[in-house]
């Protein structure tokens, strides 16, 4: 029986997820036969690659490990590339997802027979990204926030919801036709930009996107507040960088949060000036915060969630930023 399907995992230092991430790849419902792996490795300096190859080799799966550093490039895009350049020549489909994720044991079912029965005009097929277990507190607190309705303005990336077609699949669970995303390919040149930049070409194209939202994929969060705002900086950067190529891709995000730290910036002034009138924004952001809070806490059930009061104005501040940076101050290379 010839390959189906290509299952690309990309990762860089995760050796403390990446076993657990391909245990339950390996345990799929789906023929053993009919499916490979392809772990792209972003020169970790860490056990990835040997944790990744001993699973890997004692399984009847066919596998590949990849470490960047051999091409000579890191980043997101060209590791997603790297899955698509070294897929077995019969494979049909690339499905994609994270060291840092646990996917169900029917996940590549799932989205199988989704993409299998899709028209001409579907690209590809994905699912949401659900909050992995864990004990540490901060972690699911922060993941609950994320994956919030509120907070994520009800991306069904984000949240089981029943809408058929969505303008993008994030690729921490996701499946492309691989005569089609072979032609479009990820753009090296913006390193991390990866799936919300593919899709906004493919979807210009005239390419749609179904949502499987039974498709299920665990996404770990980090614990740490301050890589939490690392990650929004460089969330602000890299979706600057499909802004910068493509014009016609800002969303809300973008000028809403560089509004936002322009208002906080000169909000003392504006203040002495005007008066009161001007903290209006400011409480109904309060108000908002605090929508949030209510929904965090129906999640999670601890005094932790407490910290959407500081994750939700770090978030945007920090996203805002990384917007600014990668509009004014970077250098042009």
């Amino acid at each position: 029986m010839s390959i189906e399907i290509t299952v690309g995992v990309i990762a860089r230092n995760e050796e403390k997820n990446i076993y657990n991430t391909l245990k339950n790849i390996l345990n799929q419902s789906f023929d053993q036969n009919s499916y490979e792996i392809v772990v792209v490795d972003g020169n970790s300096i860490d056990n990835t690659r040997d944790v990744a190859k001993n699973i890997l080799r004692s399984s009847n799966v066919k596998y590949k490990v990849i470490n960047e550093a051999d091409y000579g490039f890191y980043g997101h895009c060209f590791a997603r590339n790297l899955v698509i350049d070294n897929s077995d020549h019969n494979s049909k489909y690339i499905a994609y997802t994270d060291a840092d994720c646990t996917v169900d044991k029917n996940w590549l079912n799932i989205l199988f027979e989704a993409i299998k029965k899709s028209d001409d005009s579907v690209a590809g097929v994905g699912g949401p990204r659900l909050i992995a277990e864990t004990k540490d507190k901060k972690e699911l607190v922060i993941n609950a926030f994320l994956t919030t309705y509120l907070a994520s303005g009800g991306n069904p990336a984000f949240s089981k919801r029943n809408v058929k077609y969505v303008k993008s699949i994030a690729n921490y669970n996701a499946m492309y036709k691989k005569t089609v995303i072979s032609k479009f390919r990820y753009d090296d040149k913006l390193i991390m930009s990866d799936d919300n930049e593919i899709n906004f070409r493919l979807r210009n194209a005239g390419y749609n996107f179904i949502n499987v939202p039974n498709a299920m994929v665990w996404h770990h969060e980090t614990n740490s507040i301050i890589q939490f705002a690392t990650n929004m900086f460089h969330y602000g950067v890299n979706i600057t960088n499909t802004v910068k190529k493509h014009k016609s891709f800002v969303t809300v995000n973008v000028p809403l949060t560089v509004v936002f730290i322009i208002y906080l910036i000169f909000l003392l002034p504006i203040y002495l000036l005007i008066g009161s009138i001007i903290l209006i924004p400011l409480l109904l952001y309060l108000i908002f915060a605090l929508a949030v809070l209510i929904e965090v806490g129906i999640k999670t059930r601890t005094i932790y969630s407490l910290l959407v009061l500081i994750l939700l104005p770090i978030q945007h501040i920090s996203y805002g930023l990384g917007v600014l940076w990668n509009l004014f101050l970077k250098r042009k290379t």
